[in-house]
């Protein structure tokens, strides 16, 4: 057992080294939670008795916040809460395991009703129409990718512009909805003979991208969430040695995201040039918010070596000059779209 002046040390830690969203994972995982998507830079959970979830998550401030119940704080503070522990037990159970690797007991107050997919068509609605015009774009634009989709939950009937994912899901998208039913993840699209592989945030940044370019021989990465840009992610597509464009927000997300990435594919680079391992211990960075820190660590790369790996020229590029001034490819395409309409 830590004593009361190793537990306030061993707690700050951990409230500034383990991602509170790894926590809020795990409890959809255990079956404890779900997971409802994003709505502007918060990750929103909720009960499974809950229609819509109320628990939101700043991964950017490590703080989770609970609107129906008015409470809220950091990692620690959510272990006191989800498992009924007090500080010094939390402190001890997140001390002991990372957030990923914590069991929570699997139970369920009320089973959740089934989200039953009732039609998928062509888009049609009007509602839809009018918002895909919203983004700059029309439904014989994006007709190859999009559908439709309507579907039930709990008794009421909703519907939206659905995009396929890899799990088997729909990304779900609308001028009052955005989330995702039946599984959530990465979208992936092969155009043509791709000769490279481009990855964009959200479907309207990839299919504003073909508008404006008209491009159509490359891999399309769909991410759906930053959340998806994980370690492992990246590691697959470095293996496959192909030129990768990053298509990310013009915000301190897409920034974090952009340069981590670019500086993972440095480190792999170096590695393989080298004759260090590159098949990654992923599971070793559990815990850790710096995760290429603690993997130059593992590598024992000498911090002399550090500044010559962040000089590599890699085969990640970032693409967010071409659309500097706005937040995104959609939000550029929509200016150029409105400067037509102000000419014509």
């Amino acid at each position: 057992m830590l004593n009361y002046s190793r537990v306030k040390q061993e707690a700050e830690r951990i409230k500034r080294d383990f991602p509170i969203v790894d926590y809020f994972q795990s409890l959809v995982s255990s079956g404890f939670l779900k997971y409802e998507g994003i709505q502007g830079k918060e990750y929103f959970f909720g009960f499974l008795t809950q229609r819509t979830g109320s628990i939101a998550v700043d991964a950017n401030a490590n703080v989770w916040y609970d609107h129906s119940e008015g409470r809220g704080g950091d990692i620690i503070e959510a272990v006191q809460v989800f498992e009924d522990k007090s500080f010094t037990e939390s402190v001890q159970r997140l001390s002991d395991s990372p957030p990923e690797k914590i069991i929570i007991p699997k139970k369920k107050p009320v089973s959740a009703s089934k989200i039953v997919v009732e039609n998928v068509k062509e888009i049609s609605h009007i509602a839809l129409v009018n918002y895909i015009r919203e983004r700059g774009l029309e439904p014989d634009e994006i007709s190859q990718f999009a559908k439709e989709v309507h579907w039930r939950n709990k008794g009421k009937r909703y519907f939206a512009i659905g995009f396929p994912n890899e799990s088997g899901g729909w990304v779900l998208r609308s001028s009052i909805f955005k989330g995702n039913i039946l599984g959530g993840g990465i979208s992936i699209e092969i155009l043509g003979n791709p000769v490279s592989t481009k990855i964009f945030e959200g479907w309207f940044d990839f299919l504003s991208y073909l508008k404006l370019s008209a491009e159509w021989d490359f891999k399309a990465i769909i991410l759906n969430s930053t959340a998806n840009l994980t370690f492992r992610l990246m590691l697959d597509m470095l293996k496959e040695r192909e030129l990768i464009d990053l298509y990310l927000d013009n915000d301190v997300t897409g920034e974090k995201c952009t340069s981590n990435f670019i500086r993972v594919t440095q480190l792999y680079q170096y590695c393989r040039e080298n004759g260090l391992e590159t098949n990654w211990d992923l599971k070793a960075l559990r815990g850790s918010r710096d995760k290429v820190g603690k993997l130059l660590f593992n590598l024992k790369v000498r911090p002399s070596e550090v500044n010559e790996i962040w000089r590599i020229q890699s085969g990640v590029t970032d693409q967010r000059s071409n659309y500097v001034g706005f937040v995104d490819v959609n939000a550029f395409l929509k200016s150029r779209v409105l400067e037509k309409k102000i000419l014509d």
